[in-house]
């Protein structure tokens, strides 16, 4: 006989398959499977669809009851100079004129020389953590410059006027993972908070 083709016993397999899958490794792997599929679920529905595109971001925001000022940021009094230091500063409030709920936002104010655009100082911070519901009105928001003019006094730019540079702002936004974008642009009015100065370019 040819021992080539002599029969080899095969073993049965359907008893240990039937075993395996009835065994506890196996369903704890199932029931993992159907968790991570319902957590990406639960994920992209209220991240992914949520998320807003830059584009979008700036169609929704609209910016009322707007009101920009300088304002006295500290004394100073040391060997080398002594008086204050003002910086200019906006405030406003945002209406979400989208088709659903806006934020939360992050909004960063850079605000800039007009004359020459160099940048003077930004402010910034995370704004509207209770999302506004289409329609919706957030409460008052305020951007601050870190940076801007030293003077002897607040008065002192009466006094010289003709000598403070005109500013603007730009407003930036961004929403979870959207990118920065810009939205508007603000003058900044020739005004200081508590000083009888009020030379207005526009707000």
């Amino acid at each position: 006989m040819d021992r080539d083709n002599l029969p080899i016993d095969q073993p049965d397999l359907e008893p240990w398959l039937h075993r395996r899958w009835k065994g506890p490794k196996l369903w704890i792997t199932a029931i993992m499977l159907v968790v991570f599929a319902l957590l990406y679920w639960m994920y992209s529905q209220r991240v992914v669809r949520a998320s807003y595109t830059g584009e979008e971001i700036k169609a929704a925001v609209e910016f009322f009851s707007i009101s920009s000022t300088w304002m006295v940021k500290e004394k100073v009094d040391t060997e080398d100079f002594k008086g204050v230091i003002v910086v200019p500063r906006i405030s406003f409030r945002i209406r979400n004129r989208g088709e659903r709920e806006l934020g939360p936002l992050f909004l960063l104010g850079v605000f800039s020389f007009m004359d020459t655009g160099k940048t003077m100082g930004e402010g910034y911070g995370m704004f509207l953590k209770k999302a506004l519901p289409p329609g919706g009105e957030s409460d008052r928001i305020t951007l601050t410059s870190a940076f801007g003019y030293r003077a002897s006094s607040a008065q002192a730019f009466e006094r010289n006027r003709t000598d403070w540079r005109r500013a603007y702002v730009e407003i930036f936004a961004r929403s979870r993972n959207s990118k920065l974008k810009f939205i508007k642009s603000f003058y900044i009015s020739q005004r200081i908070e508590g000083v009888n100065i009020d030379v207005r370019i526009g707000e």
